[in-house]
C-alpha cells in the first residue's frame, strides 16, 4: 500500500532542491538538506543508522554493501530524518531477513520502518518520472524492469516491488 502523503512529500522535496530527476544523487539531497552523510565499516547486519545530535542530523551506511543498496539506505534514513526525527533521534536499520510479528511489532517501529520504505522508493522512484519513463521501456517484463531498475539507480528488486505497489502489471 502506497501512503499518498508520503508520495506527496517526497515529490514535493525533489522539486524543492531541483532534483526531480530519474537517479538523482541521492548524496547532493542529503547535502541540501544538510544531513551529514558518511560510510562506515559496520556488522555485516547493518545497512544504515540515522542520528539526531545537537540537532545535528547524521546517516552512517554500511560501506561494504553495493552502490545501489546504499542508495537506498540514505534514501531510507532521510525517510526517518523528514518523517520522524521529532519523536526519535536514533535510529539503527538492520536488513530483514524474516518478516515476523513479535513484541516489537506493537511499538509501532515496524509502522515507522514501513513509512521509510515507502519514502525511501517515493524519493528514488517518483511515481510521475515512473510513468513517463515507463513508455520508454521494452516491451516485456523482464527487460522493462531492468531497462527502469538501471534509469532510477535501484535495484531490480526495488524496482519490482515498487511497480506493483504502483499498481503496474508485471
Amino acid at each position: 500500500m502506497i501512503l499518498s502523503y508520503i508520495e506527496e512529500k517526497a515529490e514535493r522535496l525533489l522539486k524543492e532542491v531541483e532534483l526531480f530527476k530519474a537517479g538523482f544523487d541521492i548524496k547532493t539531497l542529503a547535502k541540501r538538506l544538510n544531513v551529514k552523510v558518511v560510510g562506515k565499516e559496520m556488522d555485516e547486519n547493518v545497512s544504515g543508522l540515522f542520528v539526531m545530535s545537537d540537532k545535528l542530523p547524521i546517516i552512517s551506511y554500511n560501506q561494504s554493501e553495493s552502490d545501489k543498496r546504499i542508495r537506498f539506505t540514505i534514501a531510507h534514513e532521510l525517510g526517518h530524518y523528514i518523517l520522524h526525527s521529532k519523536e526519535q533521534p536514533i535510529f539503527i536499520d538492520r536488513p530483514a531477513k524474516v518478516m515476523y510479528r513479535n513484541v516489537n511489532s506493537t511499538t509501532g517501529e515496524l509502522h515507522k520502518e514501513r513509512e521509510a520504505n515507502a519514502f525511501a522508493a517515493s524519493l528514488l522512484m517518483p511515481r510521475l518520472l515512473i510513468k513517463d519513463e515507463i513508455k520508454n521501456a521494452p516491451d516485456s517484463s523482464e527487460d522493462a524492469i531492468e531497462h527502469l531498475a538501471k534509469k532510477f539507480k535501484v535495484s531490480e528488486q526495488a524496482m519490482t516491488f515498487r511497480l506493483a505497489n504502483l499498481g503496474y502489471e508485471i
